[in-house]
């Protein structure tokens, strides 16, 4: 049992909640970090499946959830054959892609069928190495199951990527007419992507947060099979949920991006006088800042949305993560990071976690040991 008495410890009506810390530094993360770069930058990126390892042994050892750390025991060995395989994918990719742009293309799309299982498989070796007062976190999903979050984008993605081959190769076949209909395929197929990304958003969020668990507790003993110490956890989301609300966020970054061209357009004169000192800098930190607050909309309203609906048999959770906290610290991440010509990168990553992480509470159900 836990110590009721710690002072950082709330018993609501629903059950008590278990405070969630980030504790890690910049200074610590700093040295890691370049670690981990040097080593990725010596052996060519094979070095990256291990320092992924690393860095999820550092960022889990500094997450405490009612007062006990996370623990991370892989190596990376697990990940490095398909990360491997993926290097092999891309190297081939960028030989063939300028003398054979449609065998690249076609590479791609042999390719694609395995994305999604990768992205499952990395996904499980995350959560599955990570455990919390000997419990093992699991992740529940399947191949399949990741196969048809992203089906509905297979027909237009392979349209584009087939039309923009074509395009980059000879263009002897559109001279003789019918030179429309590869570009306006092409087009078709980007707009489809666009119109579906919220829905596959929606779908791939669905897909995680239904498929979270947290193993039977191994200490327990066989009598606390049937209770719940001794019961493995399985998240789900709930029905509300739906992509119209994903279609709001989406529409919201939409909305920015037109919003901020037309500012352009109404006041380009004094953008002009402005970016005339420095039109290469000062042209660069406005699309960041920009592109910095869409993302801060984008990430807060998605957080917020799916952990607030991610319900467990015996925790609850709970997000509030302000807009305005996430979009001050970006924009002050950005402008260290350029002043310091990237060195405060590490800070800036530690500071981000800490404020995501440590607006999420988790809540004990009453009667759960």
């Amino acid at each position: 049992m836990t110590n009721t008495s710690d002072p950082d410890q709330h018993h609501t009506g629903t059950g008590q909640t278990l405070p969630i810390r980030f504790t890690a530094s910049g200074r610590d993360y700093a040295r890691l970090w370049l670690r981990n770069l040097g080593l990725t930058l010596i052996t060519l990126g094979l070095y990256l499946p291990f320092a992924r390892a690393h860095r999820l042994r550092f960022f889990r050892q500094h997450t405490q959830v009612d007062g006990e750390a996370l623990d991370f025991d892989g190596d990376g060995r697990e990940m490095l054959r398909p990360h491997l395989l993926l290097c092999a994918v891309l190297l081939l990719y960028i030989l063939i892609a300028h003398e054979m742009p449609l065998g690249a293309a076609l590479l791609l799309l042999a390719a694609l069928p395995f994305w999604p299982t990768l992205m499952m498989r990395s996904l499980r070796w995350r959560l599955e190495h990570t455990r919390w007062r000997g419990r093992r976190l699991a992740f529940h999903g399947d191949a399949a199951g990741a196969r048809a979050v992203f089906l509905p984008a297979a027909a237009p993605l392979a349209v584009l990527l087939v039309g923009q081959a074509l395009l980059a190769g000879p263009q002897a076949e559109f001279d003789d007419g019918g030179g429309w209909l590869v570009p306006a395929l092409v087009s078709l197929a980007l707009l489809a992507l666009l119109a579906l990304l919220p829905w596959l958003h929606a779908r791939h969020s669905r897909y995680r947060h239904a498929n979270f668990g947290l193993s039977a507790d191994a200490g327990a003993g066989a009598d606390a099979g049937t209770g719940p110490a001794g019961q493995a956890e399985r998240t789900r989301l709930d029905a509300s949920v739906e992509p119209r609300h994903f279609y709001r966020l989406h529409g919201g970054v939409l909305a920015g991006l037109a919003g901020a061209l037309l500012v352009n357009l109404l006041f380009a004169t004094w953008i002009d006088t402005l970016l005339a000192a420095a039109p290469m800098l000062t042209g660069l930190l406005l699309d960041m800042m920009l592109l910095l607050a869409l993302r801060a909309w984008l990430v807060a309203g998605t957080q917020t949305l799916l952990w607030n609906h991610t319900l467990s048999p015996h925790y609850r959770f709970a997000c509030h993560l302000p807009l305005s906290r996430l979009l001050l610290l970006s924009l002050k991440n950005l402008l260290l990071c350029v002043l310091t010509l990237g060195l405060y990168w590490p800070h800036a990553v530690v500071a981000t976690t800490r404020l995501r992480l440590e607006s999420i509470t988790l809540s004990r159900l009453p009667g759960t040991n």
